[in-house]
């Protein structure tokens, strides 16, 4: 048992004498470097041990791929939500890129086959068109006066307009203005892409079908900003309307008549897609 400090100092006052007694107890009241210090004899050190965890289950932490699953991403990305996937896009700055149809959800850009297929069908609906193309430009340079072929033509188109439309359509959402055209037609002016193309072919048949009504009343045209366009209505009364042919929305526009025949569309900024416009005498 250990000699309080109080009292050991006093055994060793000026003028004491101290004995073997009290010189055995001074010294065994304290720890020698040689001897050991027991767990149990550090207060509460086996109480801060009993806090902690084993060398095992320490291990084991480290080694669940799912101990922090609900605040750390996985490396395969396997536990993240959508609405985890649209903050790291943001984040990444990569919210708008490009991506494919896979896995079950459509993609917002056309793969190389789907591009081709949509050529292909382009190709084939020019095709069509160019052989009675043809056939017109011949009987507008010859003059020829006997309109019955003509008539034909004109009745077919008019059959298929909604395929002269679907057309259209088609050319405006592929992004066919980087697609070049195989043939020559530098007699038709500065054709280079398919979307130039057809956008003449549109407007002959259109001006085709205008010219062979009996009464001109409505005026067609597709515009891609502020324009001047000429409608032959022979007004100054009229009803537009226009539309986005990609979204189907109506766009606003202001509209000042210039004259009888010509008017001039103004937008408030420029549209993102090719403007459908359609004018109606009243």
């Amino acid at each position: 048992m250990s000699t309080p400090l109080n009292i050991i100092f006093s055994w060793f006052e000026k003028g004491d004498i101290p004995t073997e007694y009290q010189f055995q107890q001074a010294f065994s009241s304290f720890r020698h470097l040689d001897d050991k210090i027991e767990m149990n004899d550090v207060k509460g050190l086996v109480e801060a041990f009993q806090k902690t965890i084993s060398a095992t289950a320490f291990k084991d932490h480290l080694e669940d791929e799912n101990a922090h699953q609900l605040v750390l991403a996985k490396l395969n990305a396997s536990n993240l939500t959508d609405i985890n996937v649209e903050e790291w896009k943001e984040k990444l700055k990569i919210k708008f890129a490009a991506t494919i149809d896979g896995n079950g959800e459509a993609g917002n850009v056309y793969t190389k086959e789907q591009i081709a297929e949509i050529t292909n069908i382009l190709q084939a609906k020019n095709d069509e068109m160019l052989e009675y193309i043809a056939k017109i430009n011949v009987m507008l340079v010859s003059n020829d006066e006997n309109l019955d072929d003509l008539q034909k033509i004109v009745d077919y188109i008019k059959e298929n307009r909604e395929q002269v439309e679907w057309l259209k359509d088609a050319v405006n959402s592929s992004s066919d203005d980087k697609i070049s055209l195989i043939g020559n037609y530098s007699n038709w002016g500065a054709v280079n892409y398919q979307n130039q193309f057809n956008d003449l072919v549109y407007d002959k048949v259109k001006n085709l079908i205008d010219e062979t009504s009996p009464e001109k009343t409505k005026y067609e045209e597709r515009v891609r900003g502020d324009s001047m366009i000429k409608h032959d209505l022979d007004t100054l009364s009229f009803v537009i309307d226009a539309y986005d042919t990609v979204t189907m929305f109506t766009v606003p526009l202001k509209v000042r008549r210039i004259d009888t025949n010509t008017i001039e569309v103004l937008f408030d900024s420029i549209p993102p897609n090719i403007i459908q416009l359609t004018i109606k005498k009243i």
